[in-house]
């Protein structure tokens, strides 16, 4: 059914991360007969609450259906859909007071790229870490994306390391936490998320060297494509470690 869509597996793979997340935080989160998901981690921030297709041509009338939930109500959310939307999804999100539209390229990184070489990093060590100590990690985060705490408490939930492909990381200099990553593996894809470096360790590599360390960890693990969702600052970071521009992820958010 999909078969000329050979990147829909991946965008799959990331809204069944944004399921997971909402599992595990609220327990809210639906996914439609044709994949449509609708997934509420409480988080206030608007990319971890609302509606996300994998579809080339998502179906107005089920994101439409999803973003009538009520759990939405009073948390930010957003709808997100892959490419640039049609007039009637952006009517969807617009009668939704979803007038914000920005987008997100979604970069990949191919198995035929092989196993990437340890960037030379100095003193710094990339380490997973253990459940209990997400709320560190929880906040080296928000650190790092200049956030206030309560924006990423749901990283901090013990039971997201339990969860089969998810490994959280700290990026450590003498023992000192000063970036932060994610990887969520599913089968032979690798999802690389939550890459941050506190503001005084920037430019120094290390961005570049915590996303190295989950694709060679993710190589070991057995996925061989890996992908991740960039900002525009991002791009050159990643692709230097050899992903490359496949697509862009649209969202649709309330103005600011």
């Amino acid at each position: 059914m999909h078969t000329n869509d050979p990147l829909r597996p991946v965008v799959f793979a990331y809204t069944a991360v944004r399921d997971t997340l909402a599992a595990v935080a609220t327990g809210d989160s639906r996914r439609e007969p044709d994949d449509t998901v609708l997934a509420v981690s409480g988080a206030p921030v608007a990319g971890l609450n609302g509606v996300i297709s994998p579809d080339l041509e998502p179906d107005p009338g089920v994101v439409e259906a999803l973003a009538d939930s009520a759990s939405l109500r009073g948390l930010p959310w957003s709808i997100q859909v892959r490419g640039v939307p049609g007039p009637r999804i952006s009517a969807v999100a617009a009668r939704h007071g979803l007038t914000h539209v920005s987008a997100q390229p979604l970069m990949v990184r191919r198995c035929d790229a092989g196993t990437p070489s340890q960037p030379a990093t100095g003193p710094l060590r990339v380490r997973a870490v253990r459940a209990d100590e997400l709320g560190l990690y929880a906040k080296i985060m928000a650190e790092g994306f200049g956030v206030p705490p309560e924006m990423f408490e749901i990283f901090a939930d013990p039971a997201l390391a339990e969860r089969e492909g998810f490994t959280f990381y700290l990026a450590e200099v003498d023992g000192v936490p000063v970036g932060t990553g994610m990887a969520a593996v599913s089968g032979d894809l690798l999802g690389v998320y939550n890459i941050s470096v506190l503001p005084d360790h920037r430019r120094q590599g290390h961005g570049l060297a915590i996303t190295t360390e989950i694709v060679r960890a993710g190589h070991a693990a057995g996925a061989t494509t890996a992908y991740l969702y960039s900002s525009a600052m991002g791009v050159p970071v990643y692709t230097s470690a050899g992903f490359h521009t496949a697509e862009i992820l649209t969202w649709f958010t309330a103005p600011a």
